[in-house]
């Protein structure tokens, strides 16, 4: 016997390898489509038909056991003169069931099982080939003997093809599969063909990919369920595609088994290694390809209904947080940041005394006459517009809205945090007011001007009550200021005597007479008129050095228009 010795100088390793690899991918297209047909052949008329598809997986299973038997120990030129004289009988009888197979096809079978007959025969033929590349000369004689159809083996047949030692019939009953969007990924057509259609059969939907680059294309594309992907592929093999895979955040736990004629165990342990999920050999047992992929697919069910459950608790988790922020938003917006933290964390606001703090009223003039002209929607809806330009201008110097009481706004400085530039700050913040109504009267309905009154003392502040409660401040300092806006200008801002002593180094002040409040009580008033002129000089810069030399911090603001009147 001649044998072929046109092997590529390798090593006496990777050259079996490589012989298997080939010999293994054929035997998995014969063995698929003879099981494919064995399935759509159910009960022929003619026996002939599954004694010939069992006497192909046989045979074919002898073949792949004889190729698996060999190592590198043993050397190639072992392999070839023995392996390929030892199954050239098994493939001649593949070649012969494979014919007979065909004609009976073509005389009572469907169309489709027509069309498995020729690929059948398709892949018989590159079995042929293969072995051709083996070995020259064949032993003819039992490829030529018997042209009848008959059992190959009629004693194995208690134990037909298997590649885990266990003996499935050629018709095992199944287990229902779970479904799921699976891509296939090899490069030859008819692996994608076999592979697909028992997917199909198994109740899953299936998309094909023929390179590796596509498949990564693709499976960031859809959304699929689990990917049977080969090794050997051009351009880029499967091992590169599971590292892209697990590199990849939104593919990492898509599960993966491998399918592939390489049943070395260093590429098993390659494939674990780069996060494969399983690894089947070519060919394999569809019952336990079935068993596995129903396994990951209700595995990755799980996971998806963790990872949605975790979602919605997220979700859950955030909005809670969110309707938590509003709420606090909400009562910051009623009570001062300070007090609303200690009355979430403490149940109740302790009584504070603050030595030493300035009250403003700012009150319309004019409100009352707009009550009798105007519709109530109206009428409130431009009091909010005011009172929305007054609270922005508050904030702007840090001072803290007490509340509103009618069309009065009362507002303070030095609490809930102490600052001595207090007195100066709402000075500030009451020209803007001022100034903001007038410019508001121009372009609105209503020609009110607004009248301020401050005092500087002590006070008592705390939250009162369980419902609807507010914070706000006690004392005769409260009442005073309230007296010190009843006695008033509209356009101007009143001061008492405590508040005139801690702003008259940054402001001019006109002195009034004695006035007699409600009271009954004689006591001296100041109208604050404008920003002292030494301080203004050089524009505000003076107001600026001196605000920082009293009182060790920055000025807050500061209203342009002051020094534009001064000038």
């Amino acid at each position: 016997m001649a044998v072929h010795r046109s092997i590529p100088l390798k090593s006496p390793g990777e050259v079996l390898s490589g012989l298997r690899k080939k010999l293994r991918a054929q035997l998995h297209q014969i063995i698929s489509y003879t099981e494919l047909m064995a399935e759509d052949n159910g009960a022929a008329a003619d026996s002939r038909i599954p004694d010939c598809l069992s006497d192909i997986l046989s045979a074919s299973e002898a073949i792949l056991a004889a190729a698996s038997s060999y190592n590198a120990a043993d050397g190639i030129e072992s392999f070839i003169d023995d392996f390929s004289p030892s199954m050239v009988d098994y493939c001649s009888r593949i070649r012969h069931c494979s014919e007979q197979i065909e004609v009976l096809a073509r005389a009572e079978r469907s169309p489709d099982f027509q069309t498995d007959s020729s690929k059948l025969r398709a892949s018989v033929a590159a079995l042929d080939d293969l072995m051709s590349s083996i070995s020259i000369d064949k032993v003819a004689a039992a490829a030529d003997a018997s042209p009848t159809l008959r059992p190959v083996f009629p004693a194995e047949r208690t134990a037909p093809y298997s590649t885990n030692g266990s003996s499935p019939e050629l018709n095992p009953k199944k287990t229902p599969a779970q479904g799921g969007l699976i891509l296939v990924v090899d490069d030859n057509e008819a692996n994608r063909d076999v592979l697909s259609r028992r997917l199909l059969r198994d109740g899953c939907e299936v998309m094909l990919a023929e390179t590796g680059r596509q498949a990564l294309r693709m499976a960031q594309r859809y959304n699929f369920d689990l990917m049977l992907l080969d090794i050997m592929m051009p351009e880029m093999d499967g091992y590169a595609v599971l590292a892209e895979l697990r590199k990849d955040s939104a593919l990492r736990h898509l599960p993966v088994i491998m399918i592939t004629a390489v049943d070395e165990i260093e590429s098993v342990v390659r494939c674990i290694e780069l996060g494969a999920d399983d690894y089947l050999p070519k060919p394999f047992n569809p019952v336990l390809l079935r068993a596995r992929i129903n396994a990951l697919l209700e595995r990755k069910r799980l996971r998806d209904n963790e990872v949605l459950r975790t979602r919605e608790l997220e979700h859950a988790l955030a909005e809670v947080e969110n309707q938590k922020t509003k709420a606090q938003e909400l009562l910051v917006n009623i009570l001062p940041r300070s007090v609303a933290c200690e009355l979430q964390s403490e149940g109740v606001v302790q009584p504070m005394y603050f030595e030493d703090v300035t009250i403003a009223f700012a009150d319309f003039v004019g409100f009352t006459l707009s009550t009798e002209h105007l519709p109530a929607d109206e009428l409130v809806n431009i009091l909010n517009q005011y009172f929305t330009a007054f609270d922005k201008i508050v904030q702007r110097y840090g001072l803290e809205k007490l509340k509103t009481i009618g069309d009065c706004y009362m507002f303070v400085g030095g609490l809930p945090v102490r600052s001595p530039s207090h007195p100066v700050d709402l000075i500030l913040a009451a020209f803007e007011l001022i100034q903001t109504t007038e410019e508001m009267a121009k372009a609105g309905p209503v020609d009110w001007k607004l009248r301020i009154g401050m005092h500087t003392g002590p006070v008592v502040a705390g939250v009162v009550g369980i419902h609807k409660f507010a914070f706000d401040i006690w004392g005769e300092a409260v009442n005073f200021s309230s007296r010190m806006e009843t006695a008033g200008a509209p356009g101007r801002i009143n001061v008492s005597s405590h508040t005139y002593a801690r702003i008259k180094d940054f402001f001019s002040c006109e002195k009034r007479e004695r006035i007699k409040t409600k009271d009954g009580r004689e006591v001296d008033m100041y109208f604050v008129n404008n920003v002292s002129a030494a301080l203004l000089a050089n524009q505000k810069k003076g107001f600026e050095q001196r605000y920082r030399t009293y009182f060790r911090t920055n000025l807050k603001a500061f209203p342009g228009f002051l020094t534009q009147e001064a000038a």
